[in-house]
């Protein structure tokens, strides 16, 4: 917040370009440190503005710039120390169908997300068809082009023991996530669909996905209550709510009532994420070891063109 003596306004406030102008990130909930007071000699201040830092759990979105993806205005770039991981998806188009067999005219999307810890690296095949041999924990495949109607998904390890082997459903048209998931008595996998993103101009989706094993319910509050994503129980997946592009803090929670998830309750984890247009965000939670601590929670979020 500004001085609110000082008239002068910002580029942003005006509208001019921001090309050049470098965005501040928000600190995470209790951090922070002194600000320069400006000159303090003789007692007298000069009109420089003072920007405040937020109360724990405020925040909210951050002009990013210039979102064109062009020189080094790409966001991303300018956020180094990111706690958890994102990977960034890209649509390959005219991709051959090399999971289609000969029968059938129309196809659709799969791909795979690990999200099964404390195992060794999967072998996945869909039918015959091998699609990763060294499939490791967090990790996300690309989109593969696949007849629609019933497949065989196989999960195994690099020994060839089977972990699972059941059928699917494959819709024309559609794009879909089939994650591999922990279970109490072992492994199991979950069909996550990646369509249905209702989206302004401009604008970005963002939902969240508890994968958790025995994590109870979890709550994602994004920018200070912007977005809120309450009570996912283990397998749970949010619908998509659209969001405006900018630099957000968000917070994984078990409180469910307090004004801000997490003070006053139990804060699992505060992280930053960058929005930009026109692209779909999932906050995919994660177990980071395999235990009795359910407080163990990483975010894995996956950004999709």
């Amino acid at each position: 917040m500004l001085d609110m003596q000082d008239n002068t306004k910002t580029s942003y406030e005006t509208g001019a370009s921001q090309d050049n102008t470098p965005v501040i990130p928000l600190p995470n909930p209790g951090e922070g440190g002194p600000v320069h007071p400006g000159n303090t000699n003789g007692n007298i201040q000069d009109n420089t503005p003072v920007i405040l830092l937020p109360n724990p759990g405020e925040g909210g979105p951050v002009y990013p710039g210039n979102m064109n993806n062009q020189g080094n205005n790409n966001v991303n770039n300018m956020l180094s120390n990111i706690i958890g991981t994102i990977i960034s998806t890209h649509p390959r188009p005219n991709v051959p169908c090399r999971l289609c067999n000969s029968s059938s005219t129309r196809s659709g999307y799969i791909r795979f997300l690990n999200a099964a810890t404390g195992y060794n690296p999967f072998v996945i095949f869909v039918n015959d068809s091998m699609i990763s041999d060294n499939f490791n924990f967090a990790e996300v495949t690309d989109y593969e082009r696949i007849s629609d109607g019933r497949q065989i998904v196989t999960v195994m390890g690099e020994n060839g023991y089977i972990y699972v082997q059941k059928p699917i459903d494959v819709t024309a048209n559609q794009y879909a996530t089939v994650a591999i998931i922990n279970t109490d008595s072992g492994l199991d996998i979950q069909m996550i669909a990646d369509n249905g993103c209702d989206r302004g101009s401009n604008m970005a989706c963002i939902r969240a996905a508890n994968l958790a094993h025995n994590s109870g319910a979890l709550s994602v509050v994004v920018g200070n209550q912007y977005v809120n994503f309450t009570n996912l129980r283990y397998r749970a997946v949010a619908d998509f709510e659209s969001i405006w592009p900018g630099l957000y803090i968000y917070t994984v929670s078990r409180n469910m009532t307090a004004r801000f998830p997490g003070f006053g309750g139990n804060l699992l984890l505060t992280a930053s994420i960058a929005v930009q247009k026109n692209r779909n965000y999932t906050i995919y939670l994660l177990n980071w070891k395999r235990d009795n601590n359910n407080d163990t929670i990483k975010a894995l979020i996956v950004e999709d063109m």
